[in-house]
Order: C-alpha cells, then sequence, then structure tokens
C-alpha cells in the first residue's frame, strides 16, 4: 500500500478530512556524506561553498531540513524500518482558513506545528511579536493568568520564546503581561487566537529553500 492511500486510514481515525493536504516526515535522518573515490579531491572552492551553505542551514529553518516521504511509494521503497517514529504535519494549506474551534483535532495540529515554528525560528517575528505567542501559549498551558503564581522564574523560556530572545531583559515579565491579556480564555478559545495571530504572519504557509 502506497503512502498515499495509507493516509486516508491515519487521517480518518483522528477525524481529519483533508488527508490530502498531510503528509509524513521521517525524523533523524542522517544525510550520507559523499565519500572521495580513489585519489579525487574536492575543488577548495567547492569546499568553501559547501561549508557556507552548512552554515546557512544551521542558522535558517528551510525545508531542506524535512524529510517528506513519497506519497506514490511505500514504506519500504522508501526505506523506513518497522521501528522508526513518522511525524504527521501539514504540509499544503489549501483550507487552512476553515478551521476552527468546531475542528478541535485540525486546531490543535495546527497550534503546535505554528507554535514549533515560531520557536524554531521558521517563522522570523519580532521580540513584542514574540512574547505575545508565548504569552497564549502560556495561557494554553496554565489557563488564566493568576497573579502570585505566574511570575518570573515559574518559565522555562526555551519553551516559550526563539533563542534570540531567551536572554533578553525583561523577557519573562512580558509575556506574563500579554499572558493576563488572554483573560479568562478557554484552551480551545485560545488555540484559535494563536492560530489566527500565526495565519497573519508572512511568512505562513511558505516553504523556504536554499538555493546555490
Amino acid at each position: 500500500m502506497s503512502l498515499g492511500e495509507l493516509l486516508v486510514t491515519i487521517c480518518s481515525r483522528i477525524g481529519i478530512t483533508n488527508y490530502e493536504e498531510y503528509s509524513l516526515i521521517q525524523e533523524g535522518v542522517e544525510e550520507k556524506k559523499e565519500e572521495s573515490v580513489g585519489t579525487l579531491k574536492k575543488d577548495r572552492t567547492l569546499l568553501r561553498d559547501e561549508k557556507k551553505m552548512e552554515k546557512l542551514k544551521a542558522k535558517l529553518h528551510t525545508d531542506d531540513e524535512l524529510n517528506w516521504l513519497d506519497h506514490s511509494r511505500t514504506f519500504r521503497e522508501q526505506g523506513v524500518e518497522e521501528v522508526e517514529t513518522l511525524l504527521l504535519r501539514r504540509k499544503f494549506f489549501y483550507s487552512d482558513q476553515n478551521v476552527d474551534s468546531r475542528d478541535p483535532v485540525q486546531l490543535n495540529l495546527l497550534y503546535v506545528q505554528a507554535r514549533d515554528d515560531i520557536l524554531n525560528g521558521s517563522h522570523p517575528v519580532s521580540f513584542d511579536k514574540a512574547c505575545e505567542f508565548a504569552g497564549i501559549q502560556a495561557q494554553i498551558q496554565f489557563g488564566p493568568h493568576i497573579e502570585h503564581k505566574h511570575k518570573p522564574g515559574f518559565l522555562d523560556l526555551k519553551e516559550f520564546l526563539p533563542k534570540e530572545y531567551i536572554k533578553q531583559k525583561g523577557a519573562e515579565k512580558k509575556v506574563f503581561q500579554d499572558h493576563s491579556n488572554c483573560g479568562d480564555m478557554t484552551e480551545i478559545e485560545t488555540k484559535v487566537k494563536y492560530v489566527k495571530l500565526a495565519r497573519s504572519l508572512r511568512t505562513y504557509g511558505v516553504s523556504f529553500f536554499l538555493v546555490k
């Protein structure tokens, strides 16, 4: 059975109807390094260019990093072993605007994917915007803001802010200010708010690739 056929079953079992917009990612796959043949050595210019590309890949998060599986082939044909864990992820965004509180399964998938992409830098955001996202995330995870409980020292900022803002002065205080702005919103309502804010980003739904 091809992956495309299998995805219909996978998505239907968790309540996703637009299965054609989803795919699976093979995680932890290390690219095989090219081995030198005989006594031939790579040109210094080529090696220098490759090093530059590796540095860019370390800074930028692009779709080059994602090992999407081929829908037309089986797991065996793609070298997927039975013990491997695959990640279900949204690949296309045709019906994205139709996902709301009435579809909690897809809403949660969109929230998790958007949150991870913001934290890992796939969606570059300003410090203020990062804190706004983090405040909404705090509401989702901890519920309404409680002043005597939710104060600096409570959060592990690595889980709430992109790495470039973790050590910024006053970051956690700013996050809790945005957290308090969520009032008594429920988890579902807050996820809707997070996803709507993520959709407003210019990079939302866009894939980036490094070009040599």
